[in-house]
């Protein structure tokens, strides 16, 4: 191989908090609930709850899929460690 092949797992465990960092914005987010006497207020409400449960459920994955991207990052960390200690090994 001419070049050096470089690693840089950053952009993964960046992305990674950022995605964490909108998932818990996304759980700090309320709906105020109005106590209006108009007709559509149970409406309203009922619309703000089945937002306020999307908004969980997008946190959960988001959060999920942040976990995913960090065990992605250390993986790959790790596997190229490996191989470069192989290759090491057999060059010298």
């Amino acid at each position: 191989m001419t070049g050096e092949l470089i690693l840089d797992t950053g952009g993964l465990n960046a992305g990674a908090a950022r995605s964490e960092a909108t998932a818990a914005s996304l759980i700090g987010t309320t709906f105020t609930m109005s106590m209006n006497s108009q007709p559509s207020a149970g409406g309203v409400a009922a619309v703000n709850a089945a937002l306020s449960a999307v908004q969980g459920r997008q946190s959960t994955r988001i959060t999920g899929q942040a976990g995913d991207m960090t065990t992605g990052a250390a993986a790959y960390t790790k596997t190229d460690t490996d191989g470069s200690g192989a290759i090491t090994a057999v060059s010298v």
